[in-house]
This record gives C-alpha cells, structure tokens and sequence, in this order.
C-alpha cells in the first residue's frame, strides 16, 4: 500500500473514532477549582513599589482541575457527569454556576462547609501571566466528606461508559477513594483512567495511567531522554500500576506509551505557536479517554490527544477543544505526525 493509501486509510479510521465519540458517557471525579483570570494592560510601574499596574479590563471564571476535564469532553460531543468537592464560599457557588452554563449537571458537587473552594486567581497583561494567587486546602476527607462523594459516584457508576480521575493533590484521592472505586468499575467492566499528580500507586489498577514525565520519573525514577530510557521508565510504570496502559506526556516533544501487548512508542509534536500550557493535560486526558472507549487503539488515542493538546496551548489561558478544531488540527495543513515505534537498546 502507497503511503498515501495508507494515510487516508489512517485518516478514516481517526475520523470514525471522533465520530463515536459523541453520546458517551463519562463519570469525572478530582479535584475541583475556580480559575479566575484579570486581563488587562500594564502602561506605567507603581509608584507604591516596583511593581507594574495592570489595568484590569476583563475579569472570567472558568472550571480548573477536574471540572475543566470534564468541560473538554462535553466539547469533544460527550456527556460528562462531574464529581468532587466545593466549598459553601463565593468560589464555590460561581464553579457551580459555571459549570451549569457549560451543560454539566451540578448534583454532583458535594458542599463541604468546612473546606474552601481551590482558587486560583491569575492577573494576566499583554498575553502574559504577571501574578497568580492561590487559595487551597489539601488536607485528607473527612468520614462525612468521603460518604458524600462515594454516594454520588455510585449513584452515577452503572450509567457511565468510563470513569476518569483528575488527581491535583488536593486530598481527595489521600485515603483510597480510588481504590474503591476501581474496584467497583472493574467488576462491571467499566474502564478506569486515572492523571495522577504525585502518588501514583493510589491508582494501581486503573486501565489507563498519564502521569506528565516529571511525575513518572518521580515515581520509578529514571528520567526519559533516551528512548531505551523511555521504555524502562514506562515498564517500570506498569508493573507498578498493576499492568496498565501507561502514557506519558512530555510537553512539546509529544506523548510516549506503553500499550498492553507490551510495544512502546512516541508520537511527536508539531512545533507550534505555544501561548499557555495551562490545562492541556487535562485536555489530552479527555482526548485519550473519549477515544479508548470509542474503540480507538492507544496509538490513534495518542495521537488524538496530541492533536487536542496542540490546540489547547494555542489559546490563553484554560480552555476547551472542540471536534472541529480538532478535526483541523489533525486533518488541516499541520496535521499531526504519526507514531513512531520505541526500539530498545538491546534490540
């Protein structure tokens, strides 16, 4: 087969997996947070301190963590059922209202009067970030807490065709939340995929890991400069992980996985105009997830999520990918390069 032959035949069957995508089902549960952005100008330097004076012009709230997970796969055509903690504060009732307005049912944001909603305030002038401020809690559940969230997950389990946790390190997943839920989606053949920040065994059993490589080294050490070191790093990964799908993101040198039948490979990125890295994990997590499930190889998923994770750092600040952005982005003029197989040293 030509080369060509072969990339429309390539072409067609990515384009049937985002066609699929549309009417699934997803159950997101993470950490939650309000990004709050300031966007203005800045003309002079204070003459308070040696500071500039952004003059504020447009003011916005979108969902972080989680919720921006979730807001990418009603982008990319699918439902999405959120799940995760808010405070009962001002940032906790314009997350709620946000992410009504983006189509998400908010039944299951659970109130903890005790816990203040993730807050980050970012000011941002001539397309650039000048200050953030943050306001956390990552503490464990309390025992009132974890009923509440494991009352609305398995209330919404049986009707979804994925889950997907969307780990911040804020305290949800410190006392084995996921593990009960993976072992309840396992036992109905529910997939699991699971983007951890830091302790990645609180997610052994998930069908799918991405971790960033920061993340994955932290986790097995190693580092991924080599390609025979990007094939020990993602092995050690998945016999850790209790043999799962593990994919890697390596910012703007694309993504490299480990499928089950145990071949490794990279797909590379195009090198684009890169305005805001800000949630493009979570946007190549909603991509990767949407088309496993959709019947997509981990390859095609990969591919796919790069695709998406390209167009996300094209815009400013968090941000959802549409299907028609991504259909450019992957079938336009700078359409994505193809995988490229992983070959080990010793081979």
């Amino acid at each position: 087969m030509s080369d060509s032959c072969s990339r429309e035949s390539e072409d067609a069957a990515l384009r049937g997996v985002i066609d699929r995508m549309s009417g699934l089902r997803v159950l997101v549960v993470g950490d939650l947070m309000l990004d709050e952005y300031r966007v203005g100008d800045v003309e002079r330097i204070s003459p308070e301190a040696p500071v500039p004076i952004v003059r504020v012009r447009d003011e916005r709230h979108e969902l972080g963590g989680a919720g921006n997970v979730a807001r990418n796969l009603v982008s990319l055509g699918a439902r999405a059922d959120l799940v995760g903690l808010i405070g009962l504060d001002r940032e906790g009732a314009l997350l709620r209202a946000r992410a009504a307005e983006i189509g998400l049912e908010t039944a299951g944001l659970v109130e903890a009067p005790a816990r203040a909603t993730t807050h980050k305030l970012r000011v941002v002038a001539q397309a650039r970030q000048m200050l953030r401020l943050d306001r956390e809690v990552d503490t464990p559940l309390t025992p009132a807490e974890r009923m509440g969230l494991e009352r609305q997950i398995f209330e919404r389990l049986d009707a979804c065709d994925a889950v997907v946790f969307a780990d911040y390190d804020k305290g949800l997943f410190a006392d084995g939340l996921a593990g009960t839920v993976i072992a309840a989606a396992r036992a109905r053949g529910i997939p699991v995929a699971a983007d951890p920040k830091r302790e990645l065994q609180r997610f052994r059993g998930a069908t799918l890991v991405k971790p960033n490589l920061a993340e994955a080294c932290a986790a097995v050490g190693g580092s991924g400069e080599a390609f025979g070191a990007r094939i020990r790093l993602l092995e050690k990964l998945r016999s850790a992980l209790g043999g799962a799908e593990i994919v890697v993101t390596r910012g703007g040198e694309g993504i490299s996985a480990l499928g089950e039948d145990g071949v490794a490979f990279d797909v590379p990125a195009n090198r684009l105009a890169v305005y805001d890295v800000q949630g493009a994990g979570d946007t190549s997590m909603a991509a990767l997830v949407l088309c496993r499930t959709a019947g997509a190889s981990l390859r095609e998923a990969c591919v796919v999520a790069n695709a998406a994770a390209g167009v996300a750092v094209s815009k400013l600040g968090t941000a959802a990918v549409s299907g028609a952005e991504l259909r450019t982005r992957l079938f336009g003029p700078l359409a994505q390069a193809g995988a490229r197989p992983l070959v080990s040293e010793a081979s």
